[in-house]
């Protein structure tokens, strides 16, 4: 009998839960599609980074977790909702003279049958997802895609099963104890609750206004002005004066949008403006704190979408300019030593048995450092903050420096032609870009580099950004200075560089993978005790791919769950507040106003309350964004399809809610 009653209840209620039963199949299909990675090893395990695999199961393991506190948060939110919706219906039952443990079993079938349901279209539509994720990632990682297979994950279906399976008996429990607090007066009366209005004083609402603008302008620009190199204590309290700007906004912002409105009376009194004000004025005031929530978690996700979408394009860029040749290396020099041929890496590597063959070009060379720093070159055009910046990067020791005879057998292994420089002369090499920007300053007053106590010239106008090495995507600063330089040089490390030729490219490529595996186990400690350290371009690609594949895969996780959260909460909030309107619309129509005019004002109201937190988690971004440029120097592209899934995404929910708030306005009596 219950279970009839539940069955029939979802039927008739169905226009009610689609937005419930759509969050729910998102939040499963999401969920199946990103634990299911595991079950793709047919395609990851070609990748050489062994440890990626490993490491993204972990953190998606541990994201699982968090993710599921999340969506049953926002699960019990969307339950709670729909029966404050149903109040009045389930009064009727306990009039009728059924007792709240028959209602309680009622609403236990109603939410196993929608549980049911969605769990079942969620792993389907995930299925299909998960394909499309697994193709993603193996282009990513640059995985041949020939070897893909469709694959369905056993164990992500029985994780889905379990994880959401808790989430619902937390549902039912919660529903049981909520119930038990309900008074029959009350639910019969439900409907005719006004929401309370928090802030009614106008003056008060625009110096409060007033102090969130002024919060949030100066939360900007001390981002804009530090970027994430702020010291923690900085950054947390530029994050802090964010948050309560953002709270205090949206706590004064209906009373203070009213207020403004009511100035230009054209719009005020145009249709039923007033109507339409008067609710959005009543469903912030209400919501404040919920729309702040649901702003911060929209700058939340579109930066992660964005960064998501932008790193993959950004560690190729760093890639191209900082993965010069096909394999390089180094020996760390120890200086305590007097014998030369321990701190030569040629030497060490005819101790070791290895040789270069006759395919595969080499060039060795000297790093040493000077008796010269970065921050004492640039000293008068370097800020505090950009002082912290050179510390931070480990660039605030000694620079760096190779001798043109060396530079130009490095570049000449890429095809370029030798470099001339003069006895006084010195080259900038370098792609760091703090320094980059202060030396055009730099070399416009002075040209001149001073190293114990003699001047050189700087040859170039503008820093050479090739690095002499393969080293992934860090950041380098050298001076090529004369053979003949006359000052102390200590040498730092002794490195050679190689060039395979293509036709014996994955022989050579297996030989010098090998070599820097076993350096990296130490297994030659006890022919020599120098520390050497290399990789080939190949194994520095699948490292920094594996890493932007897990960024890729943690941020689109993330970011889609807290559109659909965000977006949910929105729908329902705008649904339980149409419901406990109908009186006021009702009025509407009794006083003559067209079906046609209360559709246009639905509209308003709903575009209206979904955009204003979206607008400001925009604002957010793009001052966030700007803040982080260094890093990521995001592209258009990942700009367009960043903003086109959350467009379809949060539009879709919109459009459902719109439709939603319609139906129930028009169907009432």
């Amino acid at each position: 009998m219950f279970f009839k009653i539940a069955i029939n209840n979802v039927k008739r209620s169905f226009k009610d839960y689609t937005i419930y039963f759509l969050t729910l199949t998102l939040a499963v299909c999401i969920f199946y599609s990103f634990n299911s990675i595991n079950s793709q090893n047919s395609i990851l395990e070609l990748n050489k980074n062994a440890n990626f695999i490993s490491t993204l199961n972990k953190l998606i393991a541990g994201t699982s977790v968090f993710v599921s506190f999340i969506l049953g948060g926002l699960i019990i939110y969307a339950n709670k909702i729909l029966i404050k919706k149903r109040k009045k219906e389930l009064g009727l039952y306990m009039t009728l003279g059924m007792p709240k443990s028959k209602i309680s079993k009622i609403l236990i079938f109603e939410t196993l049958l929608i549980g049911a349901l969605s769990l079942v279209a969620g792993i389907l539509l995930g299925i299909i997802v998960s394909q499309g994720l697994s193709l993603l990632v193996a282009n990513i990682l640059s995985v041949d895609l020939n070897k893909y297979k469709f694959i369905i994950s056993l164990n992500a279906v029985g994780k889905s099963v379990i994880y959401f399976g808790l989430i619902y008996i937390l549902v039912m429990i919660f529903n049981q104890f909520t119930i038990s607090k309900f008074k029959l007066i009350d639910m019969l009366n439900a409907a005719k609750k006004n929401e309370e209005v928090k802030l009614k004083n106008s003056f008060v609402s625009l110096i409060i206004f007033a102090t969130s603008v002024t919060l949030l302008v100066t939360a900007y620009a001390r981002i804009l002005k530090t970027g994430l190199s702020a010291g923690n204590a900085e950054l947390s309290v530029t994050v802090v004066m964010g948050v309560m700007g953002t709270l205090l906004f949206f706590f004064s912002l209906s009373n203070f949008f009213i207020h403004i409105v009511q100035k230009n009376k054209r719009i005020y009194l145009k249709d039923i403006n007033i109507f339409v004000l008067r609710q959005i004025n009543n469903k912030i005031n209400t919501n404040f704190l919920s729309m702040t929530v649901i702003c911060l978690m929209m700058f939340i996700t579109i930066a992660l979408l964005f960064a998501a979408f932008d790193l993959k394009r950004t560690i190729d860029k760093n890639l191209e300019e900082s993965t010069p040749f096909d394999a390089s290396a180094f020996l760390v020099v120890n200086n305590d030593n007097e014998d030369p041929k321990v701190n030569d890496i040629e030497e060490y590597l005819n101790k070791i048995n290895f040789t270069f063959g006759n395919h595969e070009k080499k060039s060795f060379y000297s790093e040493f450092k000077l008796n010269l720093t970065i921050e004492e070159l640039l000293s008068e055009y370097l800020n505090n903050q950009e002082r912290i910046d050179l510390q931070n990067n480990y660039l605030d020791g000694a620079v760096s420096a190779v001798k043109i005879s060396d530079y130009n057998s490095i570049i000449q292994l890429k095809g370029q032609e030798p470099l001339d420089l003069q006895e006084n002369e010195v080259l900038i090499v370098s792609n760091y870009a703090l320094v980059n920007d202060a030396l055009p300053e730099y070399m416009e007053n002075e040209n001149i580099v001073h190293i114990e106590d003699k001047a050189y010239k700087i040859k170039n106008d503008y820093p050479i950004e090739e690095n002499v090495k393969s080293t992934g995507g860090n950041k380098f600063f050298y001076f090529i200075i004369p053979d003949n330089f006359d000052g102390s040089l200590q040498t730092e490390f002794t490195s050679f560089n190689v060039m395979y030729d293509n036709k014996s490219f994955e022989k050579s490529e297996e030989k010098f993978s090998t070599l820097f595996n076993n350096l990296s186990k130490d297994k030659y400690r006890d022919i020599s005790p120098a520390l050497v350290i290399g990789s080939t371009r190949e194994q520095i690609e699948d490292k920094e791919n594996g890493f932007a594949a897990t960024i890729v895969f943690i941020g689109l996780f993330l970011g889609l769950i807290f559109i659909i959260s965000s977006a949910a909460v929105m729908a329902l909030q705008q649904l339980s507040d149409a419901s406990d309107s109908l009186e006021r619309y009702k009025s509407l129509k009794k006083i003559g106003v067209t079906e046609k005019l209360i559709n246009k004002a639905i509209l308003r109201q709903s575009l209206i309350y979904f955009l204003v937190p979206l607008s400001l988690a925009v604002i957010h971004s793009i001052v966030g964004i700007s803040a982080v440029n260094e890093i990521f120097n995001f592209h258009y592209q990942s700009i367009i399809v960043s903003s086109l899934l959350l467009f379809i995404i949060y539009g879709a929910y919109f459009y459902a809610t719109y439709i939603g708030v319609k139906n129930i306005v028009k169907n009432s009596n």
